[in-house]
């Protein structure tokens, strides 16, 4: 099982990030809950799920994400609450992606990519 690291190189980004319309399930693993909801960004290392569930920063999560025929798990943690009128939602940093759903993120991100017409994604 792959194991990311959790700093970021010179406050930068690691990685860029993509629009994606999927759906996640997402699960918090300290009470339990489970929520359905929207994935709006993701990268290498992370995603933003648009979502009202109440989830405390720092508090680790299992995601299972869904786009385009492809599902890809993975656990994470909330680094980033955003509750503006806009924009509600989570920035979550993957921590753990075992080796098939890695292949699958980095496929689903090349194919982001050239739709979206951005640099293919980097291999770590």
């Amino acid at each position: 099982m792959l194991t990311v690291p959790e700093t970021q190189i010179h406050g930068k980004r690691r990685a860029p990030r993509y629009y994606l319309g999927g759906v996640v399930e997402l699960t918090d693993l300290d009470s339990g809950r489970m929520k359905v909801a929207l994935v709006r960004a993701v990268s290498l290392y992370g995603c933003f799920v648009k979502t009202e569930m109440p989830v405390k920063k720092a508090a680790r999560v299992a995601l299972k994400i869904a786009h385009s025929g492809t599902q890809i798990s993975a656990m994470g943690r909330v680094v980033n609450r955003v509750g503006g009128q806009s924009s509600r939602g989570l920035g979550i940093e993957f921590t753990e992606v075992d080796p098939i759903d890695k292949n699958r993120l980095e496929a689903c991100l090349t194919e982001l990519a050239a739709a979206q017409k951005l640099p293919p994604v980097p291999s770590p």
